[in-house]
């Protein structure tokens, strides 16, 4: 079996990593560099807060759960950090702040409500304010650098027998009748294959539409920024009602709120730094009070793909036998997971009961 990959983010280099594994032969294309889309711009927080219903719940808690896995497999996970999170908000939300832990251990999900005096031993550079009282900690929660994650994964797939092409962008699908057969690049040349597996995020509708396939979208923007090192160290995932931040390596800090992610457009220069960017940095340092006088080292837009519904979109495309199609917004968190489930459903025919409420045809039409 021969399967071409489109698209070379955490998603397609997880499933090529893993396709290899099951004896596949595999050649992916990504249009510019491996993980230089969504991947290099998103925060890589491995989380399940907010993910309704429970069954979307759960496929997130097994895409955390996955990275232990995945990290074990490997033995050297520069990548993942499993370092929790940390999250407070205004005094007047504290009872709404108790009832959603309450929720989330109902579910299984651990969290607890501790004091600002014991957040000082688990993050002594942070400044919690004076008139917060309660801070809810995540320990299952964590980050992973996707970037280098998706590196590795290439790599170990590389070594497996796969070719990935960079700088190969893919025009469009080859479609015998209704089965698909293939890619066509933008040079022109056909690669054929047994299945295609669309891993382009937030241009999966454009490319499926070519084999006559119409995917609903509803992509979100978010902006980051950047900071140059810090006198500080920071391990965990904060946020706080005004700004959210995390560790970026090397004593860098990513920071971002959702009050700005619209005001910069998709397609808006970011060197030099927008102001909203500057207001981010001054509420971040609020918080981390060793990022003053840090500089902005860059900015980001990411446009994050989001199916129209907000739930994944996984598998074998209705009408279209050859044509398997993975996307989701939540990536970052599932991305090896998924990588894995969907490599045995290509290879083998096994179909995971945990993606059963996420198949394409609820929401794709032919």
């Amino acid at each position: 079996m021969k399967a071409v990959i489109v698209g070379g983010g955490i998603l397609g280099a997880s499933l090529a990593y893993r396709l290899t594994t099951e004896g596949v032969e595999v050649e992916l294309f990504e249009a510019g560099r491996l993980g230089g889309g969504t991947s290099a711009v998103g925060a890589g927080w491995l989380n399940s807060l907010g993910k309704e219903p429970f069954d979307y719940h759960l496929l997130n808690i097994s895409g955390m759960a996955e990275y232990a896995t995945l990290a074990r497999e490997f033995g050297h996970a520069p990548w993942y950090h499993a370092s929790g999170n940390l999250s407070w908000t205004t005094p007047d939300k504290d009872e709404q702040v108790r009832a959603n832990a309450d929720r989330m251990r109902t579910w299984g999900y651990p969290v607890e409500l501790l004091s600002p005096r014991r957040i000082t031993e688990i993050e002594p550079y942070l400044k919690v304010p004076d008139d917060v009282t309660q801070v809810t900690y995540y320990p299952w929660e964590g980050l992973a650098d996707l970037t280098q994650l998706v590196g590795a994964l290439a790599h170990r797939a590389s070594v497996n027998g796969a070719k990935i092409h960079t700088n190969s962008p893919v025009a469009s699908l080859v479609a015998e009748g209704d089965q698909v057969t293939g890619v066509t690049l933008v040079d022109g040349t056909t690669v054929t294959a047994d299945v295609v597996a669309i891993c382009t995020g937030r241009w999966s509708d454009e490319i499926v539409r070519t084999a006559g396939v119409d995917l609903p979208l509803a992509p979100t923007l978010g902006f980051n920024i950047y900071t140059g090192p810090a006198p500080a160290v920071l391990n965990a995932m904060v946020h706080t009602p005004e700004v959210n931040f995390r560790p970026d390596g090397a004593g860098r800090v990513l920071a971002r709120s959702a009050e700005f992610d619209n005001t910069v457009p998709i397609d808006a220069a970011v060197d030099p730094i927008p102001d909203v960017g500057k207001e981010i940095l001054a509420r971040a340092v609020k918080y981390l009070p060793a990022l003053e006088g840090v500089p902005i080292e860059g900015a980001r837009v990411a446009y994050r793909s989001m199916p129209g519904d907000s739930h994944p979109t996984i598998g074998e495309v209705p009408g279209r036998p050859g044509l398997y199609l993975m996307v989701t917004h939540s990536a970052g968190t599932m991305g090896p997971l998924l990588g894995r489930l969907s490599a045995l459903e290509i290879a083998h025919g096994e179909r995971d009961p945990r993606l059963v409420n996420f198949r394409p045809e609820r929401i794709v039409t032919t």
